[in-house]
């Protein structure tokens, strides 16, 4: 919860504490924000595709052992989760659209919102990859 407010204040404290640049430059930094927080996800994405994997192997091993119903329905869950982290990212991307042809007031408005959906995407593949990693961790000893 903390990262998430964090990751909203930051272009709006930028904003503020540069009253004396332009507004392009204002945008381009804020636009800057936006991006480095997608590469930020993006670098996680791996972590999602590898836990994927591996939650997937470690259910159909245990269905095939027969093995506790409680445990399967639970890494379906978590990798449902990681797709559902995944597609929230990429949806993002499908969606976003750089604010070149925007008026400035338009594009930092676009921009402050993108941000926002991007802490939000950010946020909720941080928390699925912990997730999935703990139940992970805890059921791949069995």
């Amino acid at each position: 919860m903390k990262k998430w407010l964090l990751y909203l204040s930051l272009p709006l404290t930028l904003i503020a504490c540069q009253g004396g640049a332009n507004e392009a430059e204002r945008q381009q930094t804020l636009e800057t924000e936006v991006m480095d927080l997608h590469d930020e996800a993006m670098a996680d994405m791996s972590k999602i595709y590898r836990l994927r994997r591996n939650l997937t192997s470690l259910r159909d091993t245990l269905q095939v052992q027969s093995s506790d119903t409680a445990t399967i329905s639970l890494l379906t869950r978590r990798i449902q989760e990681l797709e559902q982290a995944d597609e929230a990212m990429m949806e993002w991307m499908r969606q976003y659209k750089a604010p070149d042809t925007l008026a400035h007031q338009q594009a930092m408005l676009y921009l402050q919102q993108e941000h926002e959906k991007m802490a939000r995407v950010k946020t909720r593949m941080d928390s699925t990859i912990a997730n999935a990693q703990k139940t992970y961790t805890q059921h791949e000893q069995k």
